[in-house]
Parts: structure tokens; sequence; C-alpha cells
């Protein structure tokens, strides 16, 4: 399906149910929107700083070809708007999006729909908001960014879901010269949930410790939180580096597939052991 150029346009936002391969040509779509859109917010960037200063340097010697220059230039800034910056500036959410679909791609059904939310330039959520005592006007806010979601139902009978969160950290100052300074940093919590059909697996909690010790990860990435229960297997880590949040969802997913398959043989064993002693 096509994707929704005017909403990416005004809201940044992909949003779809459709099948796998149909959400993959979506995305490669929208990678290649992106580029595009960040190309032209430069080029009207350049070109409004361009317009405006030589209609600067115009309005002394010739200034009717200045006063035509400067609204022109500005207008190149407020063209830059066309194009979505959230989208402009989301290589990282698509490559990480393009990561997970890549991965589903070998253990889903070709017509069996995808649920997916893209949310480039998403709204931020204010988490907490605190005075820094060390700092003069300093002010820390803390933010939520929810960016991504994604369900599906795999071969095997599972329900794959996932969600992307960043985590914004923003501090405020005046440095001892007076100057105004404002510091970010973005953090991703990476949380997947795997609902497993217990017919298949049996009962995955037993190995749970077990499980936890099979996912292994980048440095850069830290596991929250880990609960194996009865029906289903959660999993939350936070992705401290943006170029390895593409590798965060498919090695925490092959660990848990680990266990999920080293269960499935000792409940058939089990069960064949069972049959046996009948």
């Amino acid at each position: 399906m096509a994707i929704d150029a005017n909403r990416l346009r005004t809201e940044g936002v992909y949003e779809s149910q459709a099948p796998l391969g149909s959400v993959t040509m979506d995305l490669e779509e929208i990678q290649q929107l992106a580029a595009a859109w960040r190309a032209s917010r430069k080029r009207c960037l350049i070109a409004g700083i361009i317009t405006v200063l030589v209609g600067a340097v115009l309005l002394a010697a010739f200034w009717p070809a200045g006063v035509l220059l400067i609204p022109i230039g500005i207008g190149c800034f407020f063209w830059r708007s066309r194009y979505n910056k959230g989208v402009a500036d989301g290589a990282k959410q698509c490559t990480a999006a393009r990561a997970v679909t890549d991965m589903l791609n070998h253990d889903t059904a070709a017509q069996r729909p995808v649920s997916i939310r893209l949310a480039l330039g998403a709204a931020k959520e204010v988490v907490s908001e605190v005075t820094l005592a060390n700092r003069r006007s300093g002010k820390q806010r803390l933010y939520k960014v929810s960016w991504f979601r994604v369900e599906a139902r795999l071969l095997d009978g599972t329900t794959f879901s996932e969600t992307i969160d960043d985590l914004v950290r923003e501090r405020s100052f005046r440095n001892p010269r007076g100057k105004y300074k404002t510091k970010t940093r973005v953090r991703s919590i990476v949380s997947l949930c795997f609902a497993y059909p217990p017919d298949v697996y049996g009962n995955v909690s037993p190995l749970a410790e077990r499980l936890q010790k099979e996912i292994h990860i980048p440095p850069s990435v830290v596991l929250k939180q880990f609960a194996a229960g009865e029906r289903q297997v959660k999993v939350k880590a936070l992705v401290t580096k943006a170029e390895e949040l593409a590798q965060a969802t498919p090695m925490l997913a092959l660990g848990v597939y680990r266990m999920l398959n080293l269960s499935r043989r000792l409940a058939a064993r089990a069960r064949r052991s069972k049959g046996g002693g009948q």
C-alpha cells in the first residue's frame, strides 16, 4: 500500500496493518523520503542564508534589490517547514524499524497482517522536571517519546510485540559568562513481549535464569527487565548508543528463542517419556 505522504508531512506518522512485504516496501519509501526531505531542508537553509546576506549587502548599493531579496530569503526559511523535521531527521528510527521487519520476514506468513506504527518527530511527554542546584538557572527535564510499536503473529503461533521509547534528558543553565546553554542526552528503551503457545514450547519459566544468561547484547545495551512466565516472555533493555539500536531487537529475540527452542525440546522429551511409560 502507498504511504500517506500528507500525514507524514503534517504529523510525521506512518501507521499500517498490512502484510509484512507491503510494510517493508513502505519503510523503504519512508527512508528515501526522509533522505530527500533532509536534503531539501538543507538546500532551503543555505539558499535562505545566502539570499538574506546578498540582500543585506545590496541594501546599501541598490536598495530595491535588497528589499526584494531579503523577504525571499526569509521565505526560504519558512519553506523548510514543508519538509517535516522529524521525518528528515528520522534515519535512526527508520533503520531500527527496518531491522525489526527484516527479522520478522523469516518468521511470519506472507499474507498475515502486521500492525505497525512509526512516529517520526513524536511529541515529548514530560516525565519529570527538577532544579539543578549546582548550575546557575539550572533545570533538568526528562521526556518520554513513544515512537515505535509493532505486533505480529509468528509462524510458530507466538504473538510478538515491541515498543521503542526514547528517554530524553534536557539540561539547561547559564554558564559563567552568562550565556544560556542546553545539553540533551537520548537513551532508548526497547520492550519486547513473546506470547508463546505452551502446547509447543511447554512452560519456559523454570528456565528463566538460564534464559537470561543466553541473551547476548552489545556493551552499550543494558538489560533492565526480564520476566519469563508460563505463557509469555518479556524483555526490556536500555540502549545508550543510537548506532546500536538496530542490533538490539534481533539480538534480544535470538536469546529468547534459544531458550524457547530448548524448552520445546525438553517438553517433547517429557511427552515421549510419558507416552513410553504408559
